[in-house]
């Protein structure tokens, strides 16, 4: 009965051991292209819709306003402390390091740093609405505008904190 049990699964095996022994006659299918599998036709490409991008909120527009003022405010301060700032670092110029002209040249060139940073934040807030924007497809007209202005502020406090630091530095 053991033996019976064991003979099946064996004469199973055996068999499927001597298929893969079978005569190769040269006889596979061959591996070129078929016709059905070239291709054919002539497909139209569908026409792209313009993109509009949809206007900014009113939210948004007066926020766009508020920065630019909050950064022409800044730069406005900025401009009256540079002209302290200049007569001190104009004074400091022939003082050494540690001295008293020095140390308030010091001190003006860090109030105009902390002014100059108020208006970095107006543009780091519209760099955040521009962001914003573009990724809601919203249109961008308004906020290239205010940043572009908010840039030049910022490059012109920096062209003169540049210019009063190597004051200094001399």
């Amino acid at each position: 009965m053991t033996s019976r049990r064991y003979a099946l699964p064996f004469f199973a095996a055996a068999s499927l051991a001597l298929a893969g022994c079978a005569k190769d006659d040269g006889a596979f299918p061959s591996l070129a292209i078929r016709d059905a599998e070239r291709v054919s036709g002539v497909f139209q490409p569908v026409e792209a819709e313009t993109f509009i991008p949809a206007p900014q909120g009113p939210e948004t527009l007066g926020r766009i306003d508020r920065l630019r003022a909050d950064a022409e405010s800044a730069h406005a301060r900025f401009l009256t402390a540079a002209g302290k700032a200049r007569t001190s670092t104009s004074a400091a110029r022939s003082a050494g390091i540690g001295d008293e002209q020095w140390s308030v040249a010091q001190v003006a060139l860090g109030d105009l740093t902390g002014i100059r940073s108020e208006t970095m934040i107006s543009l780091a807030e519209l760099d955040l609405l521009y962001v914003n924007a573009q990724t809601d497809g919203q249109e961008l007209a308004q906020i290239e505008s205010a940043r572009a202005d908010v840039e030049k502020l910022v490059g012109e406090e920096d062209r003169l904190l540049d210019s009063l630091n190597a004051q200094l530095a001399n």
